[in-house]
């Protein structure tokens, strides 16, 4: 499991941040990645391990988009914003999932913010239970 430790230091001091103040990338969340296992009988079952461990930016949708979600009974959309890494490059909404406060958001869009490989913006669900 790697982790990023949030310092200060960037590659263009912190712009990676903009709009973003610094204080609010305090949420610690746990990505986990899927991978096939097997039960106790053999079955072949879909598996959950931690991943990667980073600070975040969490807010809910605002504006069209929690208006559009919550037409379809999804207001529990929130974004999760992170910074780049190699370890986070690759990604994807099926075999990945966000682990925050306890529950479970299952990743629903992956945005590479302006294509600049510094930033990830996920739009996750929360997992009803």
């Amino acid at each position: 499991m790697a982790e990023w430790s949030g310092g200060s230091g960037s590659r263009d001091g912190g712009g990676f941040r903009k709009g973003y103040p610094l204080g609010e990338w305090k949420e610690r969340i746990m990505i986990q990645r899927s991978s096939l296992g097997n039960d106790k009988a053999g079955n072949h079952v879909l598996v959950w391990e931690d991943y990667f461990c980073c600070s975040a930016f969490v807010n809910g949708l605002s504006g069209k988009e929690y208006w559009e979600a919550a037409q379809v009974n999804a207001q529990r959309d929130v974004y999760f914003i992170i910074r780049y890494c190699s370890e986070v490059a690759g990604m994807d909404t099926e075999h990945y999932r966000v682990l925050f406060r306890g529950q479970v958001y299952n990743i629903t869009f992956i945005d590479n913010v302006r294509y600049q490989n510094r930033m990830l913006k996920l739009r996750a669900s929360l997992v009803k239970r």
